[in-house]
């Protein structure tokens, strides 16, 4: 078949039920004039297509029409995506599964864990199901607190979680120290913050402009937890979020970095470890 609408009922002029790509499998059921009355697997109800875009097919994989995997595990849990993240609908890595494709470090929420067709897992999110691989959840602290505080695992990919209490309000991809700066581990609390301010590696007495340097303005919503200068703040000039690339602080995006400068303030502890 070719991409094609799906409609209420056999006129165009009904409302669009789903757009399907060419090559969709779709059951059909009848006929209606000009149009099939057909059992779409991708959203398990029924529609009508025009017949003259639908063409034969050797029977379908059995997960096509098979129902929605079983959950293994309640999750309901917000995560974030790893890398280009393709969504299916049906637990299965099956070209023919794949709707569309997420972004990486994309909030999501994750409502259960299932088995897929060939054994591997997937997590149920809305609109589909996700490879566990493609997903990063908060691994659970060693220790919780009262109050607000930070753990950062850096685990990759790297992940930072803000806690009130045991309730997790927000967690996020952290671009984190390179082997030659590393991030440091322990117990540690925001010592002091700056939203808007000029970063210079000749404060450190590394020249700017020779290897190893850096000059950077208006990086934003900093967060300092250490005294030689590691913190939490926005960073604008890379997206490897979730890995190595900083000179020992934890980059966020902007939305995130924004939503901490708000939400934390000088003696926020923050647990940071491997």
């Amino acid at each position: 078949m070719k991409a094609t609408d799906l409609h209420a009922g056999p006129d165009s002029a009904t409302d669009t039920l789903a757009h399907v790509p060419q090559y969709s499998y779709l059951q059909i059921l009848g006929y209606q004039g000009d149009w099939a009355y057909v059992y779409n697997p991708r959203a398990r109800g029924t529609a009508y297509a025009l017949s003259t875009i639908l063409g034969p097919t050797d029977a379908p994989p059995t997960w096509v029409t098979a129902p929605p995997p079983a959950s293994a595990a309640s999750i309901e849990m917000m995560g974030r995506t790893v890398g280009s993240t393709p969504m299916a609908y049906y637990a299965v890595d099956d070209k023919f599964a794949y709707t569309s494709s997420l972004g990486h470090n994309v909030p999501i929420l994750v409502h259960d864990r299932v088995q897929g067709a060939d054994g591997s897992t997937w997590y149920r999110v809305d609109g589909g199901y996700l490879a566990a691989k493609s997903i990063r959840l908060p691994r659970a602290p060693t220790k919780t607190y009262a109050g607000r505080w930070l753990d950062a695992d850096l685990q990759e990919p790297a992940m930072l979680t803000a806690y009130e209490g045991n309730k997790i309000v927000l967690d996020t991809l952290a671009i984190k120290g390179t082997i030659a700066n590393e991030t440091p581990t322990g117990t540690f609390t925001i010592q002091r913050r700056v939203q808007d301010e000029t970063m210079d590696s000749g404060t450190l007495g590394v020249d700017p402009h020779g290897p190893g340097g850096y000059h950077l303005e208006h990086v934003l919503n900093t967060q300092y937890f250490t005294n030689d200068g590691a913190s939490i703040h926005y960073n604008y000039w890379s997206s490897n979020f979730g890995y190595s690339g900083s000179h020992g602080c934890l980059g966020l995006n902007l939305a995130d970095s924004q939503f901490l400068w708000n939400w934390a303030n000088v003696g926020t502890p923050i647990v940071i470890r491997s």
